[in-house]
């Protein structure tokens, strides 16, 4: 999981240890930490639809730039964790991009471009998203 992070996101590990017998990390992705804790493989709930995995559906990362959201979704698609058919990106509207994954877990995840200006009031509701390839 820490391997797959740091290949696809260039994150960094800033805290290794284990603490009453397990192990936890924490795995910084720019401003934001992941702090995972090692558990038996046979305990990991594994993938789960929209709206029934539990309060925290997801995580949305932001992209700082349209070429850095485009090789976060190159190397997802390498490391076969894109979620979309065919590696499609979600056009939300508004210029509003979004590529989900899922990680070694199981969890979903969501890059997402927000370019200068635009805002995430301009994004259209799902039934009008279109899927493209930006490539």
């Amino acid at each position: 999981m820490v391997a797959f992070y740091e290949r696809v996101f260039d994150a960094q590990v800033i805290g290794d240890r284990e603490d009453r017998g397990r192990r936890h990390t924490l795995i910084a992705l720019g401003d934001t930490v992941l702090h995972p804790f090692e558990i038996p493989a046979d305990r990991v709930p594994g993938r789960q639809p929209m709206f029934e995995r539990g309060r925290l559906d997801h995580v949305a990362l932001e992209a700082t730039s349209e070429d850095a959201f485009l090789e976060i979704r190159r190397r997802l698609i390498e490391e076969e964790a894109h979620a979309t058919e065919d590696g499609l990106v979600t056009d939300m509207g508004g210029s509003v991009w979004s590529f989900s994954f899922h990680d070694p877990d199981g969890m979903w995840g969501e890059v997402m471009w927000i370019p200068p200006g635009a805002s995430l009031k301009d994004v259209k509701r799902p039934p009008e998203w279109d899927m493209i390839d930006p490539s």
